[in-house]
């Protein structure tokens, strides 16, 4: 498995509820897109720098989905340009929620 983090700096002009509102109005992009299994948006505590973390099945669908959706999205709605760093996840811990009896 691939782990992917992108950053990215948030214009002076958003404030982190407008970027909560932007991640879910964006969220559904990423569903039902093959070879990601999951995403998770980040917002720092000060909300100056946003990003994301992707799981992707293969290193090949990371790298074309990122470079032709995720880099190009970020560069037209932000006027900025993301860093994208490529992991080998080679041990995946899933912890299985706890339901209250």
């Amino acid at each position: 498995m691939i782990t992917v983090i992108t950053r990215f700096t948030v214009p002076a002009a958003l404030n982190a509820a407008q970027m909560q509102a932007g991640f879910v109005q964006v969220a559904p992009v990423f569903r039902n897109v093959p070879g990601l299994i999951r995403k998770q948006f980040l917002l720092s505590p000060d909300g100056r720098t946003a990003g994301g973390v992707y799981l992707w099945e293969n290193d090949e669908t990371a790298r074309r989905f990122m470079e032709q959706r995720v880099a190009p999205m970020i560069r037209e709605k932000f006027q900025v340009e993301p860093t994208i760093e490529f992991f080998h996840s080679p041990v995946v811990v899933e912890n299985e929620a706890k339901v209250p009896a």
